[in-house]
């Protein structure tokens, strides 16, 4: 019976592990592709818009704003 006790105990404690890194996965890949998107934006803005809004960016302001 004590067996099986600490069997159960060591299950709980690697599946408590498992999840934890499991989140910090998701965590980690979630931020890289974030900060991934944000730079080819910042790229893409630098290099194409020359630092300038998009005309479609001004419009959909404008229609917001209405």
């Amino acid at each position: 019976m004590e067996i099986e006790k600490s069997n159960n105990h060591l299950i709980n404690d690697l599946v408590a592990l498992i999840e934890k890194g499991k989140n910090q996965l998701a965590y980690t890949a979630n931020a890289t592709m974030t900060l991934t998107y944000w730079n080819i934006g910042k790229r893409i803005n630098n290099e194409i818009l020359g630092n300038q809004r998009a005309e479609y960016g001004k419009q959909i302001v404008v229609s917001a704003i209405r």
